[in-house]
């Protein structure tokens, strides 16, 4: 709505100049820019995030019930797949059912480890379940953009158990056929 009023104000100042040649080349460039901004963040593959967050939302259940929408925006963000970090947080959290001590009590979405300690443990903590969904999204987000965009290819530095991968891609499956 903001740029919709920019366009019109600007519009009327040049239509007092009558420089209608450079308007018209300044609103088609505005709209395209427009556009281009929200395909980029509102679609991904040709389907729409809120097609995405309800995907998302029938398998999120307990401490991230209806975070469908919070992690495909914050995802497509950092240009990683919403479906690949859902599915990564699945099998991190069991959240598919119950949500793990650790996500319930730390709101650690991603098995990450570090400092503030939960409960004296290895295991960081967060503040917030947000703050620990960005937390997990940024971590993957760095495999991406190391070209490690795949369950087989971030498995072996991400998670110990050789199966990681496989999970990780049922989870997938299941997420856009749902």
């Amino acid at each position: 709505m903001l740029k919709l009023f920019l366009i019109l104000s600007i519009f009327s100042i040049f239509n007092s100049s009558k420089d209608y040649k450079y308007m018209d080349n300044y609103i088609s460039t505005t709209i395209d820019h427009f556009e281009n901004e929200y395909i980029k963040y509102n679609y991904y593959k040709e389907e729409s995030v809120e097609d995405i967050a309800k995907k998302l939302n029938k398998l999120l259940n307990s401490t991230l019930k209806d975070k469908g929408m919070f992690i495909a925006k914050y995802s497509l963000s950092k240009n990683v797949d919403p479906y690949l970090v859902t599915a990564v947080i699945l099998q991190e959290t069991g959240c598919k059912w119950t949500c793990s001590s650790l996500v319930r009590k730390c709101n650690n979405v991603g098995g990450n480890k570090g400092k503030p300690s939960c409960n004296g443990g290895s295991y960081r903590k967060f503040d917030t379940i947000e703050e620990g969904i960005k937390f997990a999204i940024n971590v993957l987000s760095k495999y991406y953009n190391n070209g490690k965009t795949t369950p087989e290819l971030i498995g072996p530095k991400y998670a110990s158990d050789p199966k990681w991968a496989s999970r990780v891609n049922n989870y997938i499956k299941k997420l856009k056929n749902s």
